[in-house]
Order: C-alpha cells, then structure tokens, then sequence
C-alpha cells in the first residue's frame, strides 16, 4: 500500500469514529429479502447438487447409510458449511451405530444380471453369493407358503421371490418367514400390492429400513420389469430357474465402533440464559437423493445464511442440527430409525429439554405438494396462526396434525420433552412412486416453493424469540379430556376412584389452563423470563408425560394401547363364555390386541422376536423406550386353539390372566398420568 493511500485510509477511519453511532449502524436487510437473494444466487440448489452427487458407497446407486465413509464425508461437507456461512462452535459428534457400506447387489439368472438394491441392516451373502432354484411366494406370508405346502412345493434350501407388500407388512417378515420355512435368502420385487412405493418408473429400485434381524435371510429388491421378466419364467407351480443372488456389504456394528456424525452450528443469541430454538434436517441418504432429505439439508442452511446476512441477531441461540441415523442406524432392532436424533437428546443432551425454546424438524421437500405441520395440542394453535398469517406463501395449501409423526426425528424430541413441529412437503409418497428409488433427484425439487416454506419457518423460529412462549396448554388440556373417557376405563376393568380422581384432575388441569390463557396478556414483561422458565419446564412434563406409541406407532396417550388391548380381551372372554359361544367373533376381538395381526401371518418363533423388539426393557428399544411401550401379550395360542376348536375353560382362563395383567398395568398408567397432573397444575397456576 503506498502512503498516500494508507493516509487516506486512516483518515477516512478517523471520520467515521467521530460520527454518531447512529450513522455507523448498517442498514439491516430483511431476512426474506436476503433469503430471496440466497435462492437467487442459487446456493441451496448448489448444495442440494453437490450432495447428491457425492459418491455413495456403491459406485452405481450411491447409498450414503450411517456411519459409513459416504455419510461422514457428508457431515465433513456440511460442517466446512456451517463454518463458511458464519456460524459459531460447529461441531461433529460422534453417534453409535451399525454400519452398513453397500457395495451392490444383484440376480445372475442364465446369462443375464439383473441390478439390485437392499434395505437397510440386512444380512449380507457371501462373496460368491447364494445359488439355488427360485420359487414365487406371492406376498411371502404365512398362508402363500402353506398353499404351496399343500400343492407338494417346498421352499427348502430355495431362493423365494415375494412381492412387495410394504403397505401391509416390513421387508423383514417376508425374510422371518421366508428364514422360518428354511429358504435361503428372498428376492423382493414390485408386485399388484406394492403401490405407492417405487411405482414411478419400470426400473426403479426401492430401499426402506429394514427392522432386520440378522439371523433372517438376506433380501434384495429388483425393479418390476427385472421381477415381470422372472416371473415369465417360472412354472405354472411358482417354480423356477435357478439364479445367483449377492448382497455385498461391508458392515460394522456399534458394538466394534461403529460411528456416524451428527453435525451442530450456532447463531448466538444476545441473552444468555441456556435456551435455544433448534431447527434440524437428517444427512444420511439412499440413493444419490436430492430430496430425502437433502433438499431439507439445503433449505436449513440457506436459512442459517439468510440470518447472517440480514444480521439477524436473536435475542435466543439459533441451532442447527444435521444429524445422521435417521433412515437406519441398528440393525436386530425394530425401532431402527431416528438414530441419530435419538441419541442426541436422550445420551448426549438430556438437559437440552428444557431448554429448547421451539424444534423445527424438517423432512422431505420435493414437488407441488402441501406443506405439512405435525405437532402437539399445545403448539397447533401457533401452528395454525402463524399458517393463516402466511397463506401467501403456500400455493398448495397446508396441514397441520395436533400428532406428532414417529417417521421424521421430530418424535423423539417431543417425547424427550422438547416442543416440536415437524414439516414436510411431498407428494411422492402417494402419487409420484419416487420414495426411496433411485429417481429422488434434485430436479424434483421446487426451489421457489422451498423458499417460501422457509420463510414460513423462519417466522415459527421467529415467534418465541420475544415475549411470552407460545406454548397453548388450554388447548392441550382439552385434547386431553377428549382422550380420556370415563365410562371406557371403568367399563374395561379399571379402578372406578381412581377414575374419578383422574377426571377431577383434568379438568382442575383446564382450569388452571384456561385461566392463564385469559390472563397470560396483562402478564408485565419483567415477569416474562421468570413464567418462560416455567413454561418450558411444564412442557418438558407434559411431553415426557404424555407422549405415547400404539402398536402401529402412532402417537397416542399412554393409557390408550393397553385400554384398547383390555376391551378387545373382554371382548373375546365373554364371547367364549355365552351359552353359545361365539367363537369368530371372540377371533376378531383377538387378532386386534397388540401386534397379533403381525403374529397371525409369521411363523411363531419367528414372532416371538418382534414382541422382544417391541419391549420396552429390549436392549435396542431405542426411541420405542420413550413411547410407554404396553408390554404385548401373545395371545396367539389362544386365537389357534379358538380357529381350531380345542379351546376350553384353560383357554378363557389364561385370557383372564392376561386381562388382568393388563387391567393393573391400565391403572398404573392412569396413576401415572394423575400425578403428572397434580404436579403440573399448581405450576400452571403461578403463570402470572
């Protein structure tokens, strides 16, 4: 620099110290603005790009799975992101998994290979293959084989060809009962019950978590014109050539180190008080995808760029979170996905519930679909306001669902405590087949229609950056009182006074609820920080307390599943106990308690396993823990002998005991739910 020129530098520096602070302050962007100009710019597109062509662990299809080198690259990626963005204390943490690098797959039938994919924790072949006679097992339940049982075709040391029933059943019972009736591993192609899933295109292959267990039989999936031209070549009797199936596949279980990566960033907030809102998008990936969740991934870091050139400062920590797990991260498990999310909030920060003001999870955009909100009673009426107040934004409309989702890493946090709203906009699931094929390309992606969601979410993280959390527990409270009917318990079995107690309770409950949302207005700001601790203290109750799974991992309340087992129980023992009996009715009733359906078209023992993975004290439960799991009865034995009519008094008598289980499990829950309660209501009614 000459010094003529560094002279004229210092003194332009001395003039602006001597002007008013006024006149240094630098005119702050909107954050719409600066984000219109960061999807002008192109930036999340290019990163959408740029991720979904990162090599995967098989050369052809990609597949970036947890932990495994792909994926971590991933996390590297996004990290170098974060960082370049602006973002403070970005950092990797390390998240126990299996590891699962897939290298290929494929079916040598004569001279033809035909490419394959697999699910996610699936048992590998060996290097050389399985080689063996294939048989066509329709749907692979039950009753296919025993039909072919019947017409004198055994499985026995066979390849079996299934069609994929994935609206009815997970991959892995095809493979339990494929293992139990002694084949040696299971082709799986699209078949007349397959849609929605991988219907897009005749060579499309599809992938899913597979809920696997590794003693069952390696699985690959071919496309539908690969499983049509099989097919053609089978025997009137389902019979057919013989064929060479591979599953290679590196694998690396938690227990030997296997790790993935989550990946955190802060925006710092000016208070200091150990809250943060926290808005998330999951890495791992099949396929080269641009969308699931890629285009979330994308879209959140635009967000977190737009916040820094608008010099957006919050008053509360903004967090991002890309975690890894989210598609698959054990296998021998059934609650297999949401890994990474899960670990973070329940083993490396239990104390983050609490102290997470809002969680914005978002998961799947892709196409002109409607965006869609799931959360709680508590945070739908902020939901639906802040929709309303951006109606503009959502050419395609919206929903919002007052219950949380379990497919998306939103579940675990609500359950952990946390205030939740999950987003999503696709419409593959039903209309477009694209789902985990190989066809979830950036292309898909609207970026016009993102832009706006994400403007959307930025006015969610937005609204309880100031004042009074926006946390509706009147609303919550009368979602509860409609789930908790009188008649229903004490008609089940359950204990009339403690019946009684609880409904008390709830409505001292909407009470207090309902006198804080009258006064909650005339609250004077000095007081806010004080009732926002205790807010966030209430919902982390509420939530732990209140979050619950059915069988069919929906999110209900913890007395729900076991009320309903209770009922169908009754059912059935007074159907048994009539003058005349009523033995298809008493069947019906039978197949509704827990996960019988499940176990009446699996192989027994092979039924007995997923009742272990479904059990709360199961060693890999994971996020299942946190859902009140009911301990599910096998009444199976008794539908067989009723199905068979061998049933007798033995039989009514072992329903009864197990009727009777569950009825004092039903009260405990509902002395559970009580105490909750009684705990959070006098909280409520300090609110002031």
């Amino acid at each position: 620099m000459k010094r003529l020129a560094c002279f004229a530098t210092l003194l332009g520096l001395l003039v602006l110290l001597l002007l008013p602070a006024a006149a240094l302050a630098t005119p702050t962007t909107s954050f719409d603005t600066s984000l219109g100009q960061v999807f002008a710019h192109g930036y999340p597109q290019a990163v959408d790009r740029h991720l979904s062509a990162m090599p995967g662990t098989n050369a052809q299809l990609g597949f970036s799975l947890a932990g495994t080198s792909a994926d971590t690259a991933r996390a590297l990626y996004l990290a170098q992101q974060m960082r370049d963005i602006g973002l403070r204390n970005v950092r990797l943490e390390a998240v126990p998994v299996d590891v699962f690098s897939f290298k290929s797959a494929s079916v040598r039938v004569g001279g033809r290979t035909l490419i394959a994919s697999t699910f996610a924790g699936v048992t590998p072949t060996s290097a050389n293959g399985l080689t063996a006679a294939i048989v066509y097992v329709h749907d692979g339940m039950a009753a296919d084989y025993d039909t072919l049982t019947a017409a004198g075709v055994s499985v026995k040391g066979k390849l079996v060809l299934v069609d994929a029933d994935l609206n009815a059943f997970w991959a892995n019972y095809a493979s339990a009962e494929a293992t139990s009736r002694g084949a040696i591993g299971v082709i799986m192609t699209y078949g007349p019950d397959s849609y929605p899933y991988y219907s897009f295109a005749p060579d499309a292959l599809g992938t899913f978590d597979g809920c696997w267990q590794l003693s069952y039989d390696p699985l690959v999936y071919i496309a539908r014109q690969d499983g049509d031209w099989l097919k053609a070549r089978l025997n009137a009797d389902g019979t057919g050539p013989v064929a060479t199936m591979k599953l290679i596949e590196k694998v690396r279980m938690a227990t030997r180190g296997g790790t993935g990566y989550n990946v955190f960033g802060d925006l710092p907030g000016t208070v200091k008080d150990g809250t943060f809102v926290l808005l998330a998008a999951h890495h791992d990936a099949y396929f080269h995808s641009g969308t699931d969740d890629t285009s979330c991934v994308a879209n959140n870091l635009a967000i977190a760029k737009a916040m820094v050139q608008s010099n957006y400062r919050p008053n509360y920590t903004v967090r991002f979170m890309f975690d890894t797990g989210e598609e698959f991260g054990y296998t021998n498990a059934y609650y297999d996905w949401c890994i990474g999310a899960w670990y973070a909030i329940t083993h490396r920060h239990p104390g983050w519930a609490g102290k997470i003001r809002l969680f914005l999870n978002s998961d799947y955009f892709a196409n002109k679909a409607p965006l869609a909100l799931s959360t709680s009673a508590d945070l739908a009426p902020l939901a639906d306001r802040v929709i309303a107040d951006s109606a503009g934004l959502l050419p395609f409309g919206s929903s919002v669902s007052a219950a949380q989702g379990t497919w998306t890493d939103g579940w675990t946090f609500q359950a952990a405590g946390v205030p939740t709203i999950a987003f999503g906009a696709s419409a593959a699931n039903a209309d477009d087949g694209t789902y985990h094929t190989q066809y979830m390309l950036p292309r898909q992606v609207d970026w016009p229609y993102v832009a706006k969601i994400a403007k959307v979410m930025f006015r969610l993280a937005d609204a309880t950056q100031r004042g009074l959390l926006p946390y509706n527990v009147e609303s919550r409270a009368a979602e509860l009182a409609s789930q908790v009917v009188p008649a229903d318990l004490t008609g089940a079995g359950a204990n009339a006074p403690l019946v009684t107690r609880l409904q008390n309770d709830i409505g001292a409950f909407r009470t207090a609820a309902a006198a804080y949302q009258v006064r909650r207005g005339a609250i004077a700001a000095a007081h806010y920080a004080a009732v926002n601790r205790s807010l966030l203290r209430i919902e982390k109750t509420i939530d732990k307390s209140f979050t619950a799974l059915d069988v069919w991992d929906q999110t209900i309340y913890p007395h729900q599943q076991v009320l309903s087992d209770v009922q169908s129980l009754n059912t059935a023992i007074a159907d048994l106990q009539k003058a005349t009996p009523d033995a298809s009715d008493a069947q019906t009733a039978l197949a509704n308690v827990a996960l019988t359906a499940v176990g009446l078209v699996l192989d027994h023992s092979k039924y007995v396993i997923e009742l272990k993975h479904h059990d709360p004290s199961y060693s890999r439960v994971t996020w299942g823990g946190q859902g009140h799991l009911v301990h599910y009865l096998d009444v199976v034995p008794q539908y067989d002998a009723i199905a068979a009519g061998t049933w007798d008094a033995t039989t009514i008598k072992q329903l009864t005991a197990m009727r009777d289980l569950d009825v004092r499990d039903l009260n405990s829950r509902l002395k559970a739910m009580d105490a909750t309660l009684r705990a959070i209501t006098p909280q409520i009614k300090t609110l002031r």
